[in-house]
């Protein structure tokens, strides 16, 4: 098996995240390219981009927010992230179980007791009307419910895990400082994410597969959950291997690849 040494993975790594020469792509591809964008900070995916892309002008990237062609979402390791809206519509529900266990794993004594399909009926009902509100408003409206939680544990259970939200703009806009407000996907974008895949395949995250590799790639099933925060990806490694080549870094590990990807 061919071994790729540092210099060969640096090559690939940087021409696959277009960080060895700027690119000429619109603003939109970009982003659906890299998979999204962290953005924790908001002028995060501006910075990114003017990184990568020649002739970048971040009114492009602000106008695909209030355009509603991209959002800004928890999503891959429950941060925020700044993806295209045909992605996070595909995506939502594939990372919804890793979500619920991330929020939990940080506030599990005080969501101790607290029904979470009760609880994501309540923020529902009041995010029905399609009014955008912030963390502290949502979790006060269901915090008589459950006083014992408080209502951090709640805000964020609800923003982060069980509601598909997204963050508007404001928020996030070029040089823009703005709270953060939320609004279910659907009001925002006029139509529910996907629901799973009701045979129990898992299509979603075998694009996930490819899509981390035409970004990132080659890379280790490790290096791919610990992008995405996914634990269960190996069946979608297993079902897109023969479409794959695979490698050896020098440490030993396999690293696979999209056959036609560069690799400079």
């Amino acid at each position: 098996m061919t071994v790729l040494d540092a210099r060969a993975l640096n090559r690939a790594t940087l021409a696959r995240q277009l960080l060895l020469e700027r690119a000429g792509l619109p603003v939109l591809d970009a982003v659906a390219h890299l998979s999204g964008l962290q953005a924790q900070e908001p002028q995060e995916p501006f910075l990114g981009l003017w990184s990568r892309l020649r002739a970048f002008d971040p009114a492009e990237l602000s106008d695909l927010l209030t355009g509603r062609h991209v959002v800004r979402t928890h999503l891959m390791r429950r941060t925020v992230h700044l993806v295209t809206t045909d992605d996070v519509l595909a995506w939502r529900a594939r990372h919804d179980g890793m979500l619920r266990q991330r929020v939990l794993g940080v506030y599990r004594r005080e969501l101790d007791g607290v029904d979470l399909d009760e609880l994501a009926a309540a923020g529902r009902e009041i995010l029905a009307d399609g009014e955008p509100r912030s963390m502290p408003e949502l979790a006060r409206a269901v915090a008589d419910r459950w006083p014992a939680a408080g209502p951090r544990p709640l805000g964020e259970m609800l923003v982060a895990a069980l509601l598909p939200t997204v963050q508007l703009p404001p928020r996030g806009l070029w040089r823009t400082r703005a709270g953060v407000r939320y609004a279910l996907i659907s009001s925002w974008l006029g139509r529910d994410i996907d629901p799973p895949a009701p045979d129990g395949s898992d299509p979603v995250g075998q694009d996930l597969v490819r899509r981390y590799l035409t970004a990132y790639g080659p890379a280790a099933s490790a290096d791919l959950r610990a992008w995405c925060g996914l634990a269960g990806l190996p069946g979608a490694v297993s079902a897109v291997r023969e479409e794959l080549v695979a490698f050896r870094d020098e440490r030993g590990r396999e690293l696979l690849d999209l056959p036609d990807a560069p690799r400079p």
